[in-house]
């Protein structure tokens, strides 16, 4: 029996072996929606044996991009009301219960939370980290899924009234810095392929500037300081992967100016 009866919702989450987390994702979830839907892009290890042992519907498709399978998890919901999580989220109670609280609520057409994010042993509370306030529950009539890969966004159409559900919503970010920079190494290529398909360039000024821009806004303004050292680690990685987002770019208009002079 779903605890948001007056409204049909669809909890929807993507995956690619997630086995290490799929079931806590879960778990915080049970009994919330009407359905758990998972898109999952044919992982090799337990993430589907776990995900339908807990009663979810799996669905499967090859991964293309971010974006485009962000679509296709939202359309392929029964229900235009949609929960959007990721494998490595969980609900806290009181986000659980403000979801339940909101069903009913017919003033709004899409609600934002905050989601607190953990680093190691460490969850953080400035900086760019928290509150990162994000729509994750909406009408998917009123929402688009824009952006370029790995920066897509959940949009309003158009004419959206959007409230704000209480509570967090954990994510198990980064296992420990290791894992944090080998991340941001892979998201900085996948950026640039993106930028790059868009047409957009890089210049010796954006290399020099935008990372510093970054750190400076996550580490100060934002308080990301007052986390102590992995406040700075943060900080300092995001403005690694925005360095090394804009070199490879560059990188590649330099390779496509050597190719036509090639010709």
């Amino acid at each position: 029996m779903s605890l948001t009866s007056s409204r049909p919702l669809s909890i929807v989450i993507m995956t690619y072996n997630e086995e290490s987390n799929i079931e806590r994702c879960l778990k915080s979830v049970a009994r919330l929606g009407d359905e758990v839907l998972i898109l999952d892009s044919y992982s090799t290890d337990r993430t589907v044996e776990i995900a339908r042992k807990l009663g979810a519907r799996v669905e499967q498709y090859p991964f293309d991009s971010y974006a485009d399978q962000r679509r296709r998890l939202i359309q392929l919901a029964k229900h235009d009301w949609i929960l959007i999580l990721d494998a490595d989220e969980y609900l806290s109670e009181e986000l659980k219960n403000s979801i339940s609280k909101e069903s009913g609520n017919n003033s709004f057409d899409a609600f934002t939370s905050n989601r607190r994010n953990k680093i190691g042993t460490k969850w953080l509370n400035h900086g760019s980290w928290y509150p990162d306030k994000k729509i994750r529950m909406f009408d998917r009539r009123k929402i688009s899924v824009a952006g370029y890969d790995i920066h897509e966004t959940l949009v309003p159409i158009s004419d959206v009234k959007i409230g704000h559900l209480t509570g967090d919503l954990m994510h198990h970010g980064d296992e420990n810095i290791d894992a944090r920079f080998q991340k941001i190494n892979r998201y900085s290529t996948r950026a640039a392929d993106g930028l790059y398909k868009q047409d957009v360039r890089s210049s010796l000024l954006k290399i020099l500037v935008k990372p510093l821009s970054r750190f400076i806004s996550v580490y100060f303004f934002r308080l990301g300081f007052l986390d102590g050292y992995y406040g700075y680690v943060v900080a300092k990685s995001e403005a690694q992967y925005v360095w090394l987002r804009e070199v490879k770019l560059w990188e590649k208009w330099e390779e496509k100016k050597g190719e036509n002079g090639n010709r």
